[in-house]
């Protein structure tokens, strides 16, 4: 990941996470004289992107499953030093927006290494009552020194562009299954996106929005509108493309290692995430459930609740259960022993009461930190 330019924060005591860090100076923006060579540079990215995103899952179960091992594997003891000192696996098997992030820089560099080379990583601080006086927070003492009291939970990739001497940012968030390459443009004008339609489900439907700060333009407001039942309402995150992201390892996805849920998803080339599984943490084991879905023959999808308690013996996984877990796994793209395995893992560690007590107190810890933005 050395491409990526990625470091360890410095880590203060009594903070929950590292602070987070950027490059000294910006990547250069990538410049087209003509309209229709940005055309053409999208329709390569988004293709590149889609293929991607039918290939790959949003894992953060896994990554759950090697963090308890590797705490059993110490002698267990004081969870938050554990976190503190562990070493954090980045793999191309179970992806979380920052090895999704890394994915497809590294597949546009494949072939195009001249584009790769003005895309980089950023950071998102994700639902944030006031857009403002968070950037005004952050530009007061400058970013790294606001970095105590920031989150950095999500991490996306950015470009710089100007078409035809106009400026602008292009944005690719796999992360949150976006498939295409939003356009980010200064003015607002045409190749800029505008609002878009990201998932239209029956009871639930949410349109993204990404805009360049009115009054500081080192930042993009990404605008999230949620239709439920007739009613909307709307959350404001802030991506910071000023410069790129150092710490997406050490901060971003360390923060995601103890957040209180947990999902493992596939999503189709558009974006639409059509099988997988949930699960939030609870304190008591007694209560943890998991969600499985997939679509069925019939283009409807099955939804079913389980108690992890089904999963602790996988002698003894109820046949009701096991019909499920056959039906989803090829939509996972993993063999059956595969998933069976994982969800066995899953249970012995959501039910490890203790484990999971001080997985929940860091998670709190961390969202007190950041609660003021």
């Amino acid at each position: 990941m050395a491409t990526f330019g990625q470091t360890n924060g410095v880590w203060p005591i009594r903070q929950p996470l590292p602070l987070p860090k950027w490059s000294s100076s910006p990547v250069a923006p990538y410049v087209v004289d003509k309209l229709w060579q940005y055309e053409d540079l999208v329709g390569l990215i988004e293709t590149k992107l889609q293929r991607m995103l039918e290939e790959t899952h949003y894992n953060t179960a896994n990554n759950f499953v090697d963090f308890y091992k590797a705490y059993q594997r110490v002698g267990r003891g004081d969870l938050r030093t554990h976190f503190e000192h562990y070493t954090i696996p980045i793999n191309r098997r179970h992806h979380m927006c920052v090895s999704l992030a890394m994915e497809i820089v590294s597949r546009v560099a494949e072939h195009h290494p001249d584009i790769a080379g003005h895309l980089y990583l950023v950071s998102c601080e994700e639902a944030l009552d006031e857009t403002d006086s968070y950037i005004q927070h952050c530009e007061e003492n400058g970013i790294e020194y606001a970095g105590s009291t920031l989150e950095k939970e999500h991490a996306l990739v950015a470009m710089k562009i100007v078409v035809g001497g106009r400026e602008g940012v292009l944005i690719l968030d796999p992360g949150y299954h976006v498939a295409r390459a939003v356009t980010v443009m200064k003015d607002q004008k045409y190749p800029h996106t505008g609002w878009f339609t990201q998932s239209d489900e029956p009871h639930c439907k949410r349109e993204y929005s990404y805009a360049l700060h009115d009054h500081n333009s080192d930042y993009i407001t990404w605008t999230e509108r949620i239709t439920r039942g007739g009613k909307q309402q709307y959350e404001q995150s802030v991506v910071y493309i000023a410069r790129p992201y150092r710490t997406a390892i050490d901060v971003t996805v360390r923060r995601n290692l103890v957040y209180n849920f947990r999902s493992l998803l596939s999503r189709d080339a558009k974006g639409r995430v059509c099988a997988g599984m949930y699960f939030p943490l609870v304190p008591n084991p007694l209560d943890a459930q998991v969600t499985l879905f997939y679509d069925n023959a019939n283009e409807s999808q099955v939804k079913q609740k389980f108690k992890f308690a089904v999963f602790r013996d996988p002698e003894k996984i109820p046949d009701p259960v096991m019909v499920h877990l056959e039906n989803l796994a090829p939509q996972l793209r993993m063999p059956l022993g595969d998933l069976t395995d994982l969800m066995v893992d899953l249970a012995e560690s959501i039910h490890d009461a203790e484990f999971v007590q001080q997985v929940l107190e860091i998670n709190n810890h961390i969202t007190e930190l950041s609660a003021d933005n």
